[in-house]
């Protein structure tokens, strides 16, 4: 009898032995191990027990994890690899305009070309600067709609107006094709429709401009048509086109960025593949939805973009407020220009001079204070970001000081993130740039205070 407690003692001590050896080796990462139950159903088999869940359940959930660290490594290979695709692309697509660009620069520069020759690779220098900006504009928007910061400047538009002025930029691509362009609007598409004219025309000129491109004869149609009940009001717009269609198995990843570069469209067409991907994001940002609406290959494709009323802005101006612009002159008037990127100060220097405009500069915010105190100008053009003062300290330091000649606002960024901001500073009017002749004698035109271009 005096030896039961010793083997009991030894028989426990062994099963602890036992336990422990196993706890280590679990410990080090064996999770398939698990602790011998005996017949007894003492306290140590039930710790044995669980243990053996708590293990079961670690195990569970540690090849769980892998799978999951496995599934975010394939994940985070394929969007580095969709990023290193996008960036190459991007690469390709701007580097192959600009050394078109250098090329046609340096053919300029020889004095043996013909006049029609020089006029033509002019002509080809301009197109490929803006099919490049225009690329950079829409990475931009894309940016911008990732961030949600993309602004927009809701104003009525005459959408009918709009549709007609986009096929009218777009006449000569039509024209060379010989393919018949056609308008058509219900009845109550002829009025106005509160929204961002620009972002708008964005779209419009998108999808009209692919329906020429990919149509090599036949038509393309635009088709407004509205709907208003108590409920809501619903613009609908249809651009259609008899060209040659999209394959059924690019209907699903047809909005995708870039998705024309791998895509089985011949190269012949041309395109950076940004423009349908972005354009359904701001007719989403213009409350509405652009989708295909059909599209059989050989026979023609039809889009179908939805926008709906924005609440109006503040300043909210009328569609005819702003006067022809091929009445416009700067002949005669005595213009200060600060601008610090010595290029395009000089570019749009000469434009003015050319139009018989007098120009003074000025290239950093202070020099354009002291500058436009100091002599009597009919306008300032004023670059929001330059050394010393940018734009909008320079507007303010002359509006403290009493200066009332109209100032225009120059900015790289677009005019509706600034407008705000520069009209509260004392600016009259907000341009982006690149901008046009047109767009710089227009801001100074629709300046109030510019008591001479009124009197003109």
């Amino acid at each position: 009898m005096t030896d039961k407690p010793n083997v009991g003692i030894e028989f426990a001590s062994g099963r602890l032995a036992e336990l422990l050896d196993v706890l280590e080796r679990m410990a080090a990462g064996d999770t398939r191990l698990r602790l011998t139950i005996s017949d007894r159903h003492d306290e140590l088999d039930a710790l044995a027990h669980g243990i053996n869940v708590l293990v079961g359940e670690l195990g569970w959930a540690t090849a769980r994890i892998v799978e999951a660290h496995e599934e975010r490594a394939v994940v985070a290979e394929r969007a580095n690899n969709s990023k290193n695709v996008f960036l190459r692309n991007v690469s390709h697509e701007i580097r192959t305009p600009i050394t078109a660009m250098l090329g046609f620069a340096g053919l300029l520069a020889s004095n043996e070309l013909a006049p029609d020759k020089r006029s033509q690779l002019v002509g080809r220098l301009e197109a490929n600067g803006r099919a490049t900006l225009a690329l950079l504009d829409d990475l931009l928007d894309l940016a911008r709609l990732d961030a949600q910061k993309l602004v927009l400047d809701p104003q009525p538009v005459s959408v009918i107006e709009l549709a007609q002025e986009v096929f009218s930029s777009l006449e000569i691509d039509s024209r060379g094709k010989g393919l018949e362009m056609r308008v058509a609007a219900a009845h109550e598409a002829l009025g106005a429709l509160c929204t961002d004219r620009n972002r708008l025309r964005q779209i419009l000129i998108n999808l009209v401009a692919n329906a020429i491109k990919f149509t090599p004869a036949g038509r393309v149609g635009l088709e407004l048509s509205a709907t208003r009940d108590a409920d809501e009001e619903r613009w609908t717009i249809d651009v259609t086109d008899t060209g040659i269609g999209i394959a059924p198995d690019r209907h699903s990843s047809l909005f995708e960025p870039f998705e024309q570069v791998n895509a089985s469209i011949p190269k012949v067409y041309g395109g950076n593949g940004l423009g349908l991907a972005l354009s359904r994001r701001l007719a989403e940002q213009l409350g509405g939805s652009l989708t295909l609406l059909r599209s059989v290959p050989g026979e023609g494709t039809a889009f179908r973009l939805i926008v709906r009323p924005l609440p109006a802005a503040a300043d909210a101006r009328s569609t005819d407020a702003a006067p022809a612009r091929d009445a416009y002159s700067v002949e005669g008037l005595h213009i200060l220009l600060a601008e610090d990127h010595r290029d395009l100060h000089l570019a749009t220097r000469e434009l003015l001079e050319q139009s018989g405009a007098s120009v003074e500069s000025a290239f950093d915010g202070r020099e354009a204070v002291a500058k436009a105190m100091s002599a009597t100008f009919d306008v300032v053009l004023m670059d929001l970001r330059m050394p010393q003062m940018n734009g909008l300290e320079a507007t303010q330091a002359l509006r403290t000081q009493g200066y009332a000649v109209p100032i225009v606002a120059l900015t790289a960024d677009p005019a509706a993130l600034w407008r705000a901001e520069a009209m509260e500073a004392g600016c009259d009017a907000c341009l982006s740039k690149p901008f046009s002749f047109e767009d710089v004698v227009g801001s100074i035109r629709a300046s109030s205070r510019a008591a001479k271009l009124t009197n003109a």
